[in-house]
């Protein structure tokens, strides 16, 4: 994959490095660093079993649960994720692969603040609005926070631009998925155990 700039003189690398990077340093300004997989996957499990418990707690308020059959396996996944409020809209931020279960959009559940609802999600493919959306919660949370948040690590020497995100989104790739509530909620997984 090539390089692509934006304005301000800062463009994305590619080959899945997952980072964008000042064109003028060389130096990341964004990244996405995930841990080794054994790690992810022990947390995942974790989460699952706290979302699903008779008390997830306060991370039950921006963490939730996406359940959805793969597109091309035809499998049952339950996966962590975080939600976000972007332009009155509640979207996931990922990088992760199985994003691409939603291109063109597909009908799902979440199990989120303790109930489990019918959604549809939907991969966002405006590479500008998806920028647009990171720099809002990046704005929101603050660095630390957005580092959790977003799993997102921005050089500290650097204030990220509109620009570093649109870079990030084709660089790394950073992506959101609408996730729209269909109706109330089905079950409510504190009780339906």
């Amino acid at each position: 994959m090539s390089a692509g700039t934006g304005t301000g003189g800062r463009a994305a690398t590619g080959g899945g490095t997952g980072r964008s990077a000042d064109a003028g340093t060389g130096l990341p300004v964004i990244s996405r660093v995930l841990p080794p997989v054994v790690e992810r996957a022990a947390a995942n499990a974790r989460m699952v079993a706290l979302l699903t418990g008779p008390e997830p707690g306060p991370v039950a308020e921006h963490l939730a649960l996406l359940h959805f059959t793969g597109r091309r396996s035809g499998a049952a996944h339950t996966v962590p994720a975080g939600l976000h409020r972007v332009g009155g809209g509640l979207f996931v931020a990922t990088g992760s692969s199985w994003r691409h279960n939603f291109a063109g959009g597909a009908p799902g559940e979440i199990t989120w603040r303790g109930n489990r609802s019918p959604v549809r999600f939907t991969l966002v493919t405006d590479g500008e609005r998806t920028a647009c959306g990171y720099h809002e919660l990046y704005e929101r949370y603050g660095p630390e926070a957005a580092q959790r948040r977003l799993g997102i690590t921005v050089d500290a020497a650097a204030t990220p631009t509109p620009a570093d995100f649109r870079a990030a989104v084709t660089g790394i790739p950073l992506a959101l998925v609408a996730v729209d509530l269909l109706t109330a909620s089905v079950t409510n997984e504190r009780t339906s155990r």
